[in-house]
């Protein structure tokens, strides 16, 4: 029965994950992303790091507890910041990703404290656990592909990719609609 609890707390992390990578790699690749948006998506995983940080560099107490759950609420009403503009330049697929994105990102707090946990104290879930070092890793592997991610972020939609202007990403996006009401 634990270890069904080990891959319901993994499930959120791993739908998020997915979602990441359609919304980065097909979504925004394809529209591109506006300045507004090269600065705030680094700023949204940069928030979601300092929370998965706590677990990650601390040891499970109130203390630390309590600065994780505030630094989690900050960080899943942070990330909502952006849906004002994108309504003008989104299109439905892409809202509705987010929707699932917004769902999965508090419950990836939910899983990394369960994680914690589990990492630091095994003995409220079987006197004979041994999922501590199971649990070290994923918070870790979750840590660290967030660094890369936001290394990426900074680096890529800064330094690499042609900028887009607004009217470019909304100019983009107006196709797009075109182009499916077209095909209906």
């Amino acid at each position: 029965m634990f270890y069904q609890w080990i891959g319901i707390a993994l499930a959120p992390l791993i739908i998020q994950a997915l979602a990441l990578v359609v919304d980065e790699f097909h979504l925004h690749y394809k529209r591109g992303l506006p300045r507004w948006e090269r600065i705030g998506h680094p700023l949204d995983t940069l928030t979601v790091l300092v929370a998965m940080s706590l677990p990650v560099f601390n040891v499970f107490g109130e203390g630390s507890l309590l600065a994780f759950v505030i630094a989690s609420l900050v960080s899943s009403f942070f990330v909502t910041k952006d849906e004002w503009v994108h309504t003008s330049t989104c299109s439905g697929f892409e809202h509705w990703l987010h929707a699932v994105l917004f769902i999965c990102h508090p419950m990836t707090f939910v899983s990394a404290g369960f994680f914690w946990l589990l990492r630091d104290r095994p003995s409220l879930f079987s006197p004979a656990m041994e999922g501590t070092v199971f649990a070290s890793t994923v918070l870790q592997g979750q840590f660290f592909l967030l660094m890369g991610f936001l290394s990426y972020q900074i680096i890529y939609w800064n330094f690499i990719r042609k900028r887009v202007a607004v009217s470019d990403a909304e100019s983009s996006l107006r196709a797009t609609q075109s182009e499916s009401v077209g095909q209906q």
